[in-house]
């Protein structure tokens, strides 16, 4: 289990650099422009004041936008090095906020989930939640479900991950209208989950998988 979860890891790949690379060239825009407006202070010390004060302000939000980028590229190192260290520990406790919120912030790399899918999360205001779990278990359930689940619909699909306050997670797509085929890929994806966790499907409003560890 552990090689499938560091193989899909490895096959978005690509998407990682790209959402690395994004954050990474806005910074050294950004960069450059404060740069150079600090280079012409002196030949613009004899600007009237409001003047100047444009010149302030730009500074100020092009050092916000820098902030935001580095932000950003510190949220993606953060969820590749939980990826790889959870992966290796396998057998672990964890705190399904956090482990959801690294989970999703590592998906971004797959463009479709990024950038053809309307996402909704609701778990960062559930109660603290650890579990005694095996990461590369859950985790190719979930990954697994959610490719399903992107697979069997078309762009601009819904996913809604949640945790409740009962420790229950919840992945959910409104458009999928589940096949013995997709039944069967999810099936198969939370097999190594089994042992340890309740698993449900519901399709009465499209697709809901709930994953109840028995250990939450």
């Amino acid at each position: 289990m552990k090689d499938k979860v560091l193989m899909h890891a490895g096959s978005v790949l690509g998407g990682v650099i790209h959402n690395l690379n994004t954050p990474l060239m806005w910074i050294m825009g950004r960069s450059q422009l404060v740069q150079a407006r600090n280079e012409s202070f002196e030949s613009l010390k004899d600007l009237p004041d409001e003047d100047i004060q444009r010149i302030k302000e730009k500074n100020a939000k092009d050092i916000a936008s820098i902030s935001e980028g580095a932000e950003r590229i510190d949220q993606i190192l953060k969820a590749i090095g939980y990826k790889v260290q959870m992966a290796n520990e396998g057998s672990t406790s964890l705190e399904l906020r956090e482990y959801l919120a690294m989970e999703i912030n590592f998906m971004m790399a797959d463009m479709r989930f990024k950038h053809e899918t309307k996402r909704e999360e609701a778990f960062a205001q559930a109660r603290s939640c650890y579990v005694k779990a095996d990461y590369n278990a859950l985790s190719w359930a979930v990954v697994s479900t959610i490719t399903t689940m992107i697979d069997a619909t078309d762009k601009g699909r819904t996913l809604r991950v949640t945790l409740d306050n009962e420790g229950l997670i919840h992945i959910a797509c409104p458009q999928m209208r589940p096949t013995p085929q997709t039944r069967e890929r999810i099936d198969e994806a939370c097999r190594a989950l089994s042992r340890a966790a309740d698993i449900r499907m519901h399709d009465t409003e499209g697709f809901e998988l709930v994953i109840a560890l028995k250990d939450a």
